[in-house]
């Protein structure tokens, strides 16, 4: 079933522009000094999923072709009451399964880097 969901997934076009958003986003908010610490990035994360799962439209347009989202139970979120939450969950899974949280790892060698050169 999940990798359903992921292929699922692939093929919707605003999951994979919300994708290309956060990545240029959070590397703009980071060399701006915005994000220093995993805190920083993980608050950073939940804050770009809550603002793209604001409006119903968006919410549609994320669970478009992961109908799963709707009504099972998430490993992290448990099982949705509304759009929103599901919504938030399929966004939070695809980001993950595109290799966005480990771009906290690319951060910190980068800052790592830094202290070392300073």
């Amino acid at each position: 079933m999940a990798t359903t969901k992921i292929l699922n997934m692939y093929y919707n076009r605003k999951l994979h522009n919300l994708l290309e958003d956060f990545q240029d986003s959070v590397w703009h908010d980071f060399h701006d000094s915005d994000i220093n610490s995993q805190d920083d990035f993980y608050e950073y994360l939940h804050n770009f999923i809550d603002n793209a799962v604001i409006y119903t439209y968006e919410c549609e347009e994320i669970l478009e072709g992961n109908s799963d989202y709707h009504y099972l139970e998430h490993d992290i979120y448990g099982r949705p009451t509304n759009i929103a939450q599901a919504a938030y969950a399929c966004l939070y899974d695809y980001l993950q399964e595109e290799g966005c949280l480990s771009i906290w790892n690319e951060m910190e060698e980068v800052l790592n880097e830094e202290k070392q050169t300073a």
